[in-house]
């Protein structure tokens, strides 16, 4: 008999695809655990999958592929008030663990709410932005899991676990930052903050004259980050911050810019042309006018769109080490032959106590290296990751790196804290696939 055809699974960047058994499309809490008890009870394996933004295989499998899609809804919105705690009311939401940032956060805005912190994309499910300790930017903000106040976790046997800091803390802090092996999250309880507007200044700046300023640029701004273009002496420098003000959205040209080749859709062929003698010039002015200084609701400044496909690697590293550490990859793009059109991104991220958490234990900037689709990307990447290791860097669990478990588990010290927990979320492995016994080694009994 001939074998059963099966559907493919392809990720957003198109580097990753597998032939799942099955792939599920559950609405509801009872489909998950029905899907996981069953695959158990026959030996199979499990993924979920949200928008499969992540660059690395983390989702792959040839067991059973929840597509989470249509898991998608706000479940409640309360507030948490004692009056016998000293501190003010917490205002919680709970969202089923397949909604995607771009769909959750204009419900929120409706509901009176902003996240604190947000990336700089919003394809991600919610569990898929936490599983990969996903980021924005500002020294003092930690990452979007530091948001987390509670979830619900089905155990790889299908278990429903309810666990918070309060009620079983260790496994609420492996899940955190599972890297889709700590259990699967069914739901997500987010305290949010009322709705606020940020103010934006988006500039081109010299980078002498950013680094020679950067102590004061992170200082004071809540949220600052920048990205430097290859054979440029510039960087885009973003500044955002909170305001009181009414919004003052971008008109229609700049917004054109902003999306065209800020977004990235141009971003080749505009880096290509800053190389150019007489052309640099024209160019700089059309990106440093490209933005300015506006208002917006919070979520429209956080993310933007990426209009072409590309891959990534990322790196986290102690803050004190950044300036050296760009200086090196830019260097190693000057001399290398790579080839690189695509701007290095960097951004700080406070430290917190999530086990596998990028930004664990220490002031953490990340620097970001990125490959148009198509163009070989692997001696390059390879050859930053080398500069990263002198520092003790932390990939980023969602984009592309070449570390294993054994290289990872010294950088992280609470290692074995989440090993124990992993083993009671999942002791059969039920969620492991390639990726996550390559990263985290084999589930340990």
């Amino acid at each position: 008999m001939a074998e059963e055809k099966r559907a493919r699974w392809t990720n957003w960047a198109g580097n990753q695809s597998a032939a799942p058994l099955r792939i599920h499309q559950p609405r509801t809490e009872g489909e998950l655990v029905a899907v996981v008890r069953r695959a158990a009870e026959q030996g199979e394996r499990v993924k979920a999958v949200g928008s499969g933004h992540s660059f690395t295989s983390i989702a792959l499998t040839d067991g059973h592929l929840l597509d989470l899609t249509q898991y998608n809804r706000v479940i409640e919105s309360t507030i948490d008030h004692d009056p016998a705690r000293p501190e003010p009311p917490r205002h919680l939401v709970t969202v089923q663990s397949g909604i995607r940032l771009k769909e959750l956060n204009p419900q929120l805005w409706d509901l009176g709410y902003s996240m604190t912190n947000l990336g700089d994309v919003a394809y991600q499910s919610i569990a898929g932005a936490l599983s990969t300790g996903t980021h924005g930017t500002g020294k003092d903000v930690g990452s979007i899991a530091t948001q987390v106040r509670a979830l619900r976790v089905i155990t790889g046997d299908g278990e429903v676990i309810e666990c918070s800091s309060e009620h079983e803390p260790e496994l609420f802090q492996a899940a955190r930052v599972g890297v889709g092996a700590a259990g699967l999250i069914s739901q997500v309880t987010l305290e949010v903050e009322e709705a606020f507007n940020l103010r934006a200044q988006e500039f081109l700046l010299p980078t002498e004259e950013l680094f020679a300023q950067m102590d004061s640029y992170l200082a004071d701004n809540e949220h600052f980050e920048f990205f430097w273009f290859p054979g440029s002496d510039n960087a885009l420098t973003k500044r955002n911050n909170r305001t009181a003000d009414e919004g003052t959205p971008l008109s229609r040209w700049r917004e054109f810019v902003t999306d065209e080749i800020v977004g990235h859709r141009y971003m080749a062929q505009a880096t290509r042309l800053l190389r150019v003698p007489g052309v640099h010039i024209k160019l700089r002015s059309l990106l440093e006018g490209a933005r300015g200084e506006y208002v917006e609701r919070s979520y429209k400044i956080f993310t933007s769109e990426r209009k072409i496909r590309f891959y990534e690697m990322e790196y986290f590293i102690p803050s004190e080490h950044a300036r050296e550490a760009f200086e090196r990859v830019c260097a190693l793009i000057d001399r290398s032959g790579f080839g690189v059109v695509m701007p290095i991104e960097m951004r700080w991220v406070a430290p917190d106590e999530i086990p596998l958490s990028e930004a664990y234990g220490r002031p953490t900037t990340s620097i970001a290296v990125h490959m148009l689709k198509h163009q070989e990307f692997q001696p390059y990447f390879e050859a930053v990751e080398t500069i990263m290791n002198d520092y003790d860097g932390r990939p980023h669990w969602g984009k592309l790196h070449f570390q294993t478990h054994r290289s990872l588990a010294p950088l992280y010290p609470q290692w074995d804290a989440y090993q124990s927990a992993r083993a009671r979320l999942d002791g059969h492995g039920t969620f492991a696939n390639e990726y996550t016994e390559r990263v985290l080694g084999p589930v340990r009994a």
